[in-house]
């Protein structure tokens, strides 16, 4: 609950700023899937993340005592429902870059397979430059793997959050 003591009888705006803070930065590498750029674009979550700004001026605000005010269980759901729609939207962010990988893969292990059907017409000298280009795609269809089962397992732990926060919900609507 917030209290506001000695203010002017005239004011004209009052905004309150909620902030959740985070324990740590969080740093999301994904892909930008908005266009076919082949660059990084990296979310970063401040330590301390604006949730919402509440705003009231002398029109909205009434002085009567109690009447619209929202209790502690109020706000404890609406947080609850401000966490639960950040961790879809963090979610979402890993499935595009699933989406963005797997491309990425299957674009890879194209290449790798030209490399190697071109290999039957070449001449020694070109196959051993080829066999280097193949490696190198490879180890580049291993790194790919690597991040989507690293994005898949950030998935899982934000899905078992999300459930977390869905029996925080229920529980607050109990009280």
């Amino acid at each position: 609950m917030v209290r506001i003591s000695d203010l002017s009888p005239n004011w004209e705006a009052l905004a309150f700023d909620l902030y959740q803070e985070n324990e740590e930065k969080e740093t999301v590498n994904v892909d930008d899937v908005t266009s076919d750029s082949e660059t990084d674009s990296t979310e970063e979550i401040d330590a301390h993340a604006l949730i919402t700004t509440l705003y009231s001026d002398q029109r909205k605000t009434k002085s009567e005592e109690g009447k619209g005010t929202k209790n502690k269980q109020d706000y404890a759901l609406l947080v609850n429902d401000l966490e639960k729609d950040f961790v879809k939207k963090k979610m979402k962010n890993y499935e595009k870059a699933i989406t963005v990988e797997a491309k990425h893969k299957r674009q890879t292990q194209q290449e790798m397979n030209e490399l190697q059907r071109d290999m039957k017409y070449q001449v020694q000298e070109e196959k051993a430059d080829t066999e280097s280009k193949i490696a190198m795609k490879k180890d580049a269809i291993q790194s790919s793997d690597a991040s989507i089962q690293l994005y898949k397992d950030e998935q899982k732990g934000l899905q078992e959050k999300l459930r977390k926060l869905n029996e925080k919900q229920q529980d607050l609507a109990m009280k």
